[in-house]
Parts: C-alpha cells; sequence; structure tokens
C-alpha cells in the first residue's frame, strides 16, 4: 500500500508515469493539425472544425472537475484502469465518426478521459520525498508536454500517408497496452478522503474558499494557457496558407520545436524546490511575452516562427511548474482535489483562449492572434508582478 512521506517512486514506477501521462494526453491533441483535413474531410468551414479542439478542451474540463477529484476518495490506480480504458473507447469514436456533431461528441468524450494524465500526476508527488517534489513534478510534466508536442508532429504524419483516421485507432491500441502495464505496475492504497462523491465535490468550493493560494495560481495558470491556446488552435491554419503553404506532415513536425519546454521542466523543477516559485515564474512570463513579440512578425520568415515558438513553450512550462508545485505543499491529504481546482481553471483558461484565438483568426488574421495571446499573458503577469508577499507561496 501507498504511504504518505514515503519515498516509494522506484525509477520504473516513474518512468511508467512520466510516459503515461504523455501518451494519454496526446489525445487531446491529435486534432490540432488535423483542423484542415476534418474541414476538408467533412465538407466544413475552418470555423466548424477548429470546434473539434475547442469539445475536446471542454470535454478536458469536464472530466477535471468531475471525475479527477475520485483520486482523493478511490483508489486511484483502479480509477486510471477506468479511465484509460474507455479513452481508447472513445478515440475510436473519433476515428468512425460519420459526421460532425458525431466528431464533436466523441471529441468530449476524448477530453472527459484523457485527464486520467491529472491523476497520474498528483499520484507521483504523493510517492515523491517532499524535498524533490518540484523536481519529480518537473520531469512528470516534462513527460506531459512531451506527449503534447509530439503528439501533433505524430498526428500530422500519420494522416498525411494513411490517413486522419489511423491516428486515433493507433492511439485506441496505446491505450489498451497502458491499462495493462497501470494494472501491473501501480500498487494500491487507502485513499485519504473519507465520504461519499456529494461531500467531496462540496470540499472542492471549500478549499477554493479557504486556499487563496490556489485561487490566485488558478488565476495564473488560466491566463497562460489561454495564452498558448490562442497560438495552438490557430497554428495549422497559419502554416497552411502563404507565404508558408506546408504539408500536414511539415505542421506536425512543428510541435517537435516546442521539447524546449520539456528538456527544462526538471531544471524548472529544481530552481523551484531551490528559490521559491516566483523567480523561475517571473522570467517565464517575460519568455512568454517575447514569444509573441516575435511571432507577430512570423509571416516574415519561418525562423521567427519557430524562434517565437521556442519563447512561448519554455516560458509556460517556467511558470506552470512552480505554480503548481506551490499548491501540492498546502494540504497533502488534498492533493488531486487541489490539482482538479488548478487543471480546471488551467483548461478552462485554454477553452477560452481556444475560442478568443478562433475568433481572432477570422476577423483579424495571425496579427490577431498573437494581440490575443499577448494580453491573456498580461493578465496572468500581474498577481505575479503586483503582489506584495511575505512568503514564497
Amino acid at each position: 500500500m501507498l504511504q504518505e512521506g514515503q519515498s516509494d517512486l522506484t525509477p520504473g514506477l516513474k518512468y511508467l508515469i512520466t510516459i503515461g501521462c504523455g501518451v494519454v494526453v496526446a489525445n487531446l491533441y491529435y486534432c490540432q493539425p488535423l483542423l484542415g483535413a476534418l474541414s476538408r474531410a467533412f465538407h466544413v468551414s475552418e470555423e466548424s472544425a477548429s470546434f473539434v479542439n475547442i469539445c475536446s478542451q471542454v470535454g478536458y474540463g469536464i472530466g477535471l472537475f468531475f471525475i479527477v477529484p475520485l483520486g482523493d476518495m478511490v483508489p486511484r490506480r483502479r480509477l486510471l484502469i477506468w479511465m484509460i480504458l474507455l479513452s481508447g473507447v472513445a478515440l475510436l469514436g473519433v476515428a468512425f465518426s460519420p459526421n460532425m456533431n458525431w466528431l464533436y461528441i466523441a471529441s468530449i468524450c476524448v477530453g472527459i478521459t484523457s485527464t486520467a494524465c491529472q491523476v497520474f500526476i498528483p499520484l507521483a508527488v504523493h510517492l515523491a520525498n517532499d524535498e524533490e517534489r518540484g523536481k519529480v513534478l518537473g520531469t512528470i510534466l516534462g513527460g506531459l508536454l512531451t506527449g503534447i508536442l509530439l503528439s501533433r508532429s505524430l498526428s500530422g504524419f500519420v494522416a498525411e500517408y494513411f490517413g486522419w483516421q489511423t491516428v486515433y485507432f493507433t492511439s485506441s491500441i496505446f491505450m489498451v497496452l497502458l491499462t495493462i502495464l497501470v494494472w501491473k505496475m501501480i500498487p494500491g492504497e487507502d485513499p485519504a478522503f473519507k465520504g461519499g462523491y456529494k461531500k467531496l465535490m462540496k470540499s472542492l468550493f471549500q478549499l477554493f474558499k479557504e486556499q487563496p493560494v490556489i485561487r490566485e495560481s488558478a488565476l495564473i495558470g488560466a491566463s497562460l494557457f489561454g495564452a498558448i491556446s490562442a497560438f495552438c488552435s490557430t497554428m495549422a491554419f497559419f502554416l497552411e496558407k502563404p507565404p508558408f503553404q506546408y504539408s500536414l506532415t511539415v505542421i506536425g513536425l512543428f510541435g517537435i520545436i516546442g521539447t524546449g519546454g520539456a528538456l527544462i521542466s526538471p531544471l524548472v523543477g529544481r530552481l523551484s524546490d531551490s528559490y521559491g516559485p516566483f523567480k523561475p515564474m517571473r522570467f517565464g512570463i517575460i519568455m512568454m511575452l517575447v514569444g509573441y513579440i516575435v511571432l507577430l512578425e512570423g509571416t516574415r520568415g519561418i525562423t521567427l516562427v519557430i524562434a517565437g515558438i521556442i519563447l512561448i513553450d519554455m516560458g509556460l512550462q517556467s511558470t506552470h511548474i512552480p505554480n503548481l508545485s506551490r499548491n501540492y505543499a498546502l494540504l497533502p491529504e488534498a492533493r488531486t482535489r487541489l490539482n482538479t481546482i488548478y487543471m480546471t481553471f488551467f483548461f478552462i483558461g485554454g477553452t477560452i483562449g481556444s475560442s478568443v484565438g478562433s475568433i481572432a483568426w477570422n476577423f483579424s488574421g495571425w496579427k490577431g492572434v498573437c494581440l490575443t495571446g499577448i494580453l491573456f499573458v498580461l493578465v496572468g503577469a500581474i498577481p505575479v508582478y503586483f503582489k506584495k508577499r511575505k512568503t514564497n507561496t
């Protein structure tokens, strides 16, 4: 049985959780390079196709709020097995979609079940020693970000040569394999929360009311993820059109560019352990602002686009990891619920960012998207730069 305070995070278990996070969260992002292809396949407008991504994000928000808190109430091993298995079913639903309405519904289901990655994360923190919490969190989130980035490359490549449905067939197989590994390797545990589902959900609102740190970090996380979602939800449209006119395979390869964020994640975690959260967070916000300023001139050359993507992804990780880590230090017995609150706001911000980014693209093109991203970053910067602090939290 898992026990709080022990260092039970073996190398094998850490690798499984890291890879599991990446493989599961990838399901949420396969659609982003495929939006143009989906528009053509279903004979709908780009705006209609962009709602596939938005539906996935909405589903993710639903799963975060209503499913993930169960990780404090039932054994996380059991919860992970069911969520991952149902994710495989939802992916098949996407692949067999006969029309856009079915695709929207299946995408919502993919989003709901993809929140299994948010059960993995507090599990890893629970197993790790307190003094290495930031480092472990950085490693796990590095795996999660790698899954996000490589999912775009993989889906673009596979769709180019084998069709977009093959992307979802392949991922469904991954879910079956991951379910088996979780069943064999994740140990059992005695959940900390005692009570029913109604009491569990009520406690979310109590925690939000009683913990000012979680309220502040939720605003920061929502704003910054909204900033990056505005860009990601429209990138395929931007790169498909002049002056670039790239294929799906090339567009997918742009996911690899952002791996800088994954590479620096363990370093950011160590810095947060050593110096507190706000030094790396302030630096990350500056990086995101500079990245968007560079992207404003992206039509002048692909080098500027690449530089902007790297800066934005690295900046997001430099803020997200310390921002999330300080929440886990609040109440060890409620880590899954604290994660639920933070990540629910995080992906609500992402959904708003995707929606506003799509509107900005339709009305103002690429510059409108970049200005939207800058506005979101500035909102997130307010509590980081302009609030006096007595502690590191």
